[in-house]
């Protein structure tokens, strides 16, 4: 009841202020930023991600493109759009010729096809005027901006977990049931001034938590705040509360969002930028404390930080002794909603400093970095019983040092990392990008993590969930074969030298994905893709321990084409296969349609989705993305026999407030129970509503 008093308050009060005013600024914003994100998040694999960061920073960049004729490289960078062989190809066409007078110049610069110029368009512009912002308290109120988000997401069929059930079957069975409502809330306010300062903070509450009672007496069970400035005296950034860092190769430290082996094959090379701001929900990957960055000179820049937070862990030992408390294992769920995982919550203190020095070229084509921190936990990691954990890391204090560099020359980008973890762990990735000519380009990685190494918030490019116990060489095209048609593909061998979760011996395994890209037109496109995967897995066998070869073709077609200037049509057709030693060979399909309306600056948009899916058992799942409510992303995988249907809804009631309301149901044909455990739902189909208010001033 006060979550939605909450809510239903702060919508009068702001729209009680905003009622007079009619004005829409988004006329592609949505469009554009959710293209980007599907193109990632095709491969991730996950059916919730907070890719918030990524839709951010585009849509910063739609409302504010960047002037090509006054940026720098590290604004480029920021774009992420952008590899660095073709920055530096940039500055160096602007070196020789001169500003630029059209955006149809770019076609003349070495390694910029036409592909990577459509991809940038949106966020880009020429112009002979450089706008200077200042740092003076009347600038930044008068140019700065506020966003308040409030979002309400529930499963409308009940639950198991939310069922009644008396005292005593409780009192004996405390995880039988959820602690909290069914519900999610979620908050989040920023400021920002262009992209110099930002602060604001975020709060969560995830289904099943209790809100402003029992266990949650302060409201929200999460809750982030973040202060951010950039350019203040020798002070490239300054970042106080919650914030991302990123360095290096990911190796060694790597916080926020990241991605692996994706369709933008020859993007292998991670874009390192320092110190971020922190506005996602996710409860784990970031750092809370203080980070500087400073510029020491021309070549040399210097970057300090420290944290200090609380994280979830299982912890095992003597109740009467304290000294003999150890943790059994680190929790990344970000859920409180029953009595053991509550108990988990803040289980142990985590407390990370150190640095990195940094040393550019004047041409920008040599970069050599070093990072060293120390992490200190309050209660030691455990050692493990499972055979498969044996090397990890055990104790309370682990030191983290590493060596990254990368040099262009010419058309080609050395790059890599070597990190070592004073557990006796090293790790290290090296990788070569080249940019032969406009039609074609290629890259090639190996990596090498020790079963040893160990760190917390490490993200390389990696086929494990972690930097760890891993080898492996990956290669990546993509050729134009003509101004219409491209090819995309990669190849990655790797193995495990030592066991697995689930894998009771070293293995070895191979990725390969081929994907054809043509496109009609600006606005209408096709591509067919075909991904393969060898891996291995313990044999189901109660009395053998022996592993049996799996492998899984996907095949994909989809296509996207503008029937009118208002009406879009998407559809995707999914086949897999699954085989399992000799006796599992299974497969599934899904066929997926969506119509999307949005007519200039009329205040209703909408995407309406229908799923038909028909797979033999969870093995042969299909992913696909689905259009969420803003800032929201829906991955879900679709598997069994069933229908999906889904309709998302935006309607902009002025300048200032936006509402959507996004609302999916599955019926599967094929059983009347669904899930397991606490979320087991009596019936054959879930019902998914999501809704958000956004208010700007």
């Amino acid at each position: 009841m006060k979550a939605k008093i909450y809510i239903f308050f702060v919508f009068i009060c702001f729209f009680s202020y905003l009622s007079g005013q009619v004005e829409i600024d988004e006329p592609e914003e949505l469009d554009i930023i959710q293209q980007n994100i599907e193109y990632i998040a095709e491969e991730s694999g996950v059916e919730e991600a907070d890719f918030s960061e990524l839709t951010e920073k585009l849509e910063y960049y739609l409302k504010h493109p960047i002037n090509l004729n006054k940026t720098t490289v590290d604004e480029l960078r920021d774009l992420g759009l952008l590899t660095d062989i073709q920055i530096i190809n940039f500055f160096d066409h602007i070196q020789r010729n001169g500003k630029l007078h059209s955006l149809y110049e770019l076609q003349s610069i070495e390694g910029w096809d036409l592909a990577t110029i459509n991809k940038i368009l949106p966020f880009v512009k020429i112009s002979d005027v450089g706008v200077a912002h200042k740092y003076n308290f009347s600038e930044v109120m008068k140019e700065g901006n506020s966003q308040l988000f409030i979002r309400y997401m529930q499963t409308l069929e009940k639950q198991k977990g939310y069922k009644a059930i008396d005292d005593s079957t409780l009192a004996a069975n405390p995880n039988s049931r959820y602690l909290g409502s069914p519900y999610k809330l979620y908050t989040r306010y920023q400021f920002k001034y262009y992209n110099l300062i930002s602060f604001g903070f975020t709060a969560e509450k995830d289904p099943g938590e209790e809100f402003f009672k029992g266990t949650q007496k302060q409201g929200f069970d999460f809750y982030s705040a973040h202060f951010f400035i950039r350019n203040v005296g020798p002070f490239k950034a300054i970042a106080l509360g919650d914030y991302n860092l990123q360095l290096g190769q990911g190796l060694t430290m790597w916080t926020g969002m990241s991605f692996g082996k994706t369709a933008d094959a020859v993007f292998t090379k991670r874009n390192a930028t320092g110190i971020k701001q922190y506005t996602s929900a996710d409860e784990n990957r970031f750092l809370r404390g203080v980070a500087l960055n400073a510029k020491i000179s021309k070549r040399l820049e210097i970057l300090g930080f420290v944290s200090y937070k609380k994280i979830d862990a299982s912890v095992e030992g003597d109740t009467m002794s304290y000294e003999d408390y150890y943790i059994s294992s680190i929790v990344e769920t970000g859920l409180h909603n029953t009595v053991s995982s509550y108990n988990k919550k803040d289980a142990i203190k985590q407390f990370i400093g150190g640095g990195n020095i940094q040393y550019t070229s004047l041409n920008k084509r040599l970069r050599i970095g070093a990072t060293a921190f120390t992490t200190i936990l309050d209660k030691p990691l455990g050692s493990r019983d499972e055979l498969y954990r044996m090397y990890e890391f055990s104790g309370t204090t682990l030191n983290v040092a590493s060596i990254d560099y990368s040099y262009i020359w010419k058309n080609f980008n050395i790059f890599g990392e070597e990190a070592y973890s004073s557990n006796g762990g090293i790790a290290t990735i090296n990788g070569i990008m080249a940019v032969t000519d406009k039609n074609l380009s290629f890259s090639l990685l190996h990596r090498y993590f020790d079963p040893k190494y160990f760190v917390f918030y490490a993200s390389p490019l990696q086929e494990g969930s972690k930097a760890s116990n891993e080898q492996g060489l990956y290669f990546g095209l993509n050729a134009n074969l003509t101004h219409k048609l491209n090819l995309t593909a990669y190849f990655d061998l790797f193995s495990f030298p030592w066991l697995r979760y689930r894998v009771n011996a070293p293995s070895e395994g191979m990725e390969a994905l081929v994907q054809l890209n043509y496109k009609f037109d600006k606005k209408n496109s096709i591509y067919f893709r075909y991904k393969h995967e060898t891996k291995y897995l313990n044999k189901d066998d109660l009395y053998v321990k022996k592993l049996i070869e799996t492998k899984k073709d996907n095949y994909r077609l989809n296509g996207v084409f503008q029937l009118s200037p208002s009406f879009r049509y998407k559809f995707r057709v999914d086949y897999v296969n699954y085989r399992k030693g000799d006796d599992y060979n299974h497969d599934g399909f899904a066929v997926s349609q969506t119509l999307s309306y949005k007519k200039g600056r009329f205040p209703l948009s909408f995407h309406l989705t229908f799923i038909y899916f028909d797979t033999y058992s969870y093995d042969e799942r299909i992913y696909g993305y689905e259009n969420d409510v803003l800032y929201a992303y829906s991955f879900p995988s679709y598997y069994y026999k069933g229908a999906r249907y889904v309709i998302n809804i935006k309607y902009t009631i002025n300048k200032y407030l936006d509402f959507w309301a996004y609302l999916a149901r599955t019926t599967y044909f094929d059983r009347n129970v669904i899930g397991s455990g606490l979320n087991e739902i009596q019936g054959n189909h879930k019902t998914d509503l999501h809704l958000q208010l956004r208010v700007k001033f």
